[in-house]
């Protein structure tokens, strides 16, 4: 039987599946999130999945190992299945942000007992869930931490597991952000600044100009254009002191009249 990782091992595990999370160029996010994951639990499986607040409708990708000829079929259940079923899904309705385990929730007698035991547990010889939750405008959902054996998540590893759905939330925000910004970069690149240009401002001031008037603050912007936030900062005050002006309300409403 192999031995359990040390403090640090696990400290270690969790600050390289930290920087799975923030590496936005390297794939989609749900699949670093499970990446992620089994980096920091290899003896884990795991799930991504939200669904959406208006229609119910059911998205994400999951590891856990089941028949891939089923499977597309088997997640369509799970959907419909976990938020009558699964004890957890009232608390991330609610709105709960700190990791919840099945067990506080409720016992393995007793989630025996349901349909959703027989489709996700039973199948894959699980007995343990730890889910982060996931919260957006549009949807509500989580991150689940499965395993089976005869020990479930103990406190240290739930505050592991904490750590990494904060950065998690942030990933989160932050591709969301980037792919805003792919969807509008075609026409952000079409974008004639020669007026700007012969106003005085620089190449970079124009970028930073164009997302100003999309609502963005300086950090989404510096997620954009890949510049450091203090850089930024400063293409702003530039900016204003240019325009003679005080805030970046009035420097809107000055640009849209030139």
């Amino acid at each position: 039987m192999p031995s359990r990782p040390s403090t640090e091992q696990r400290l270690r595990k969790l600050l390289e599946a930290v920087e799975i999370l923030h590496s936005h160029d390297s794939g989609l996010f749900q699949d670093r999130v499970l990446t992620a994951c089994q980096h920091l639990f290899p003896e884990t499986s795991n799930s991504f999945e939200l669904w959406h607040r208006a229609d119910g409708s059911h998205e994400g990708a999951m590891n856990v190992p089941y028949g891939t000829s089923d499977m597309e079929e088997r997640f369509r259940i799970i959907g419909e299945l976990a938020p009558k079923q699964n004890p957890i899904f009232p608390h991330l309705v609610a709105g709960v942000t700190d990791p919840l385990r099945l067990s506080d929730h409720t016992t393995l007698r007793e989630i025996r007992r349901t349909e959703f035991f027989d489709m996700v547990f039973k199948p894959a010889d699980l007995k343990y869930q730890v889910a982060i939750p996931v919260q957006t405008e549009s949807h509500v959902g989580g991150i689940t931490f499965n395993k089976g054996g005869t020990r479930d998540f103990t406190t240290q590893e739930m505050e592991l597991i904490r750590i990494l759905g904060r950065h998690t939330a942030l990933a989160h925000r932050t591709s969301r952000v980037l792919a805003a910004a792919q969807s509008q970069r075609e026409s952000v690149e079409a974008v004639d600044h020669l007026h700007l240009r012969r106003a005085g401002f620089t190449r970079r001031e124009c970028e930073v100009i164009r997302w100003m008037g999309e609502g963005k603050r300086d950090k989404e912007i510096s997620i954009i254009l890949g510049i450091s936030h203090r850089t930024v900062s400063d293409h702003v005050r530039s900016v204003l002191v240019k325009l003679g002006v005080e805030n970046r309300t009035a420097a809107v409403a000055a640009l849209r009249r030139m």
